[in-house]
């Protein structure tokens, strides 16, 4: 049985990482007795070695709820579950069709290499239309916990909605001039935007602060593009050396795009960072 609040309790809605915190603050719009605390830090970004810390545990302690985005994104959850078991856990990628991930290759885990056959691609609010899943399912669950502000959870779900449902239509639009244009990416955010807009991946280079491709992934990557004449990248700005050997040496282009898990909390960032992404496409068709 599921605790209910009345209006007067405060309800702490604790959010895994920073996705998760704008989506959280969006739906939860106008409702007083809610307030939502983000986990981690603002720029802490995907969270595949997080580390949980005194001071999360101790923020767990207080929340009445913790809205993870699931997908194999937060490694750390079992500890929450052991050491939180009455905590209500919402997770807003429950029932998504995920896309395959890459292997993350961490020192420590050598011995258990050959249990990691399936990886997933948690990233899932890079696609609009899963985003809008994740919303839906999160407001569900929100529902429950909060019987007294169901009206106002479905006014702000809807009206969020209709925000991200702008950015899809104009991915609808672009999609038809990206069909099957050739794309190198460097995070696996960005393999849910080229799928929005039906391109085709032909190369996958996990980049984080720990990993960067050796020289034969690039020389493959090379030879790939040069394979089909030219090719776009899809890269953020701060690993942009990276793309520099591809360029110098092919016709590819490149194409600097936020994965959108880090900001400064405002809670249309993801808006106007989807909006800024879909703008730096365009911008390079015009090219």
């Amino acid at each position: 049985d599921k605790k209910t609040f009345a209006k007067q309790e405060d309800f702490l809605l604790v959010t895994s990482f920073y996705p998760m915190y704008i989506l959280a603050q969006n739906v939860t719009e106008g409702i007083e007795s809610v307030s939502v605390s983000n986990l981690t830090q603002n720029q802490t970004g995907c969270l595949h070695d997080y580390q949980l810390t005194a001071k999360d545990m101790k923020l767990l302690s207080k929340a009445d709820a913790f809205l993870i985005n699931g997908a194999g994104m937060e490694l750390f959850i079992d500890k929450v579950i052991s050491q939180k078991a009455d905590l209500p856990i919402i997770e807003a990628s429950n029932g998504i069709e995920l896309l395959e991930g890459i292997e993350h290759h961490h020192e420590q885990e050598e011995h258990e290499q050959e249990e990691h056959i399936h990886i997933e691609n948690g990233h899932v609010w890079m696609d609009m239309e899963r985003y809008q899943a994740q919303i839906s399912t999160v407001v569900e669950e929100l529902k429950q916990l909060l019987p007294e502000e169901v009206e106002q959870l479905d006014k702000a779900a809807t009206e969020y909605q209709a925000k991200v449902q702008v950015l899809l239509e104009e991915t609808y639009e672009l999609k038809q001039q990206m069909s099957g244009v050739p794309v190198i990416i460097f995070h696996e955010a960005f393999a849910y935007l080229a799928e929005v807009l039906d391109m085709e991946v032909i190369a996958v280079l996990s980049l984080d602060e720990e990993t960067i491709p050796s020289a034969g992934e690039i020389a493959e990557v090379i030879e790939e593009i040069n394979y089909h004449g030219s090719a776009l990248i899809f890269i953020e700005e701060e690993y942009a050396s990276h793309a520099d050997k591809i360029v110098a040496e092919t016709l590819a282009e490149v194409i600097y795009l936020d994965p959108l898990v880090t900001g400064t909390g405002e809670k249309e960032s993801y808006l106007t960072g989807m909006e800024q992404n879909l703008q730096k496409i365009k911008e390079n068709l015009v090219k």
